[in-house]
């Protein structure tokens, strides 16, 4: 009696595999895609009720501002290890000098710098300075390397290189300045 059972439902086993491996299929994108996004929309929602919640209520005000200062004081103190080796004012000399000191580091000899003709935005000063240096090609990378790490914005935007014969190579580079404009409230 079972086998002839068995050879009724024979033809439709690869059917009836298919269907369960579809189930299986369905339960694991469920749980592995379909709940954690449930989970995020949930505690965005926690979130957005607890703003709207500070936003309607009277007595809000204080409460935003204390966590707006609170975020403020958190974001400071992670900008604190940028900006600790920073000259505290923000002018073309102190950038010039900043690119002297990365220089003498890689081991250049400065050749000449000549600044050029600054162009003034509402927010920033763009000051390009034109350099001559003496150096190799491994002292070369060195000093873009440097530059590169430091907080401030340095573009280069011309580089000459003419090889010497002692293995050396005399460099003219274009690098502008990033200068930030300061505000009065800062």
């Amino acid at each position: 009696m079972h086998s002839i059972t068995l050879r009724k439902i024979a033809p439709q086993a690869p059917f009836i595999f298919a269907i369960c491996l579809m189930i299986v299929a369905l339960l694991a994108f469920a749980r592995f895609v379909t709940l954690p996004c449930i989970e995020k929309i949930m505690v965005t929602r926690g979130g957005v009720r607890h703003c709207r919640a500070l936003i309607t209520s009277e007595s809000a005000d204080p409460q935003i501002k204390q966590t707006l200062v609170e975020k403020i004081t958190q974001l400071s103190a992670l900008l604190v290890p940028y900006t600790a080796n920073t000259t505290q004012k923000a002018d073309l000399s102190s950038f010039l000098e900043t690119l002297i000191a990365v220089g003498r580091r890689a081991d250049i000899r400065f050749v000449r710098i000549q600044p050029q003709k600054e162009v003034q935005t509402k927010d920033y000063t763009l000051a390009p300075v034109m350099l001559g240096l003496t150096t190799t090609y491994h002292e070369l990378g060195q000093f873009m390397a440097e530059l590169e790490k430091l907080p401030h914005l340095f573009h280069v935007d011309r580089l000459a290189l003419d090889a010497t014969k002692e293995g050396r190579c005399e460099v003219k580079l274009l690098i502008s300045c990033l200068i930030p404009i300061g505000r009065p409230d800062e």
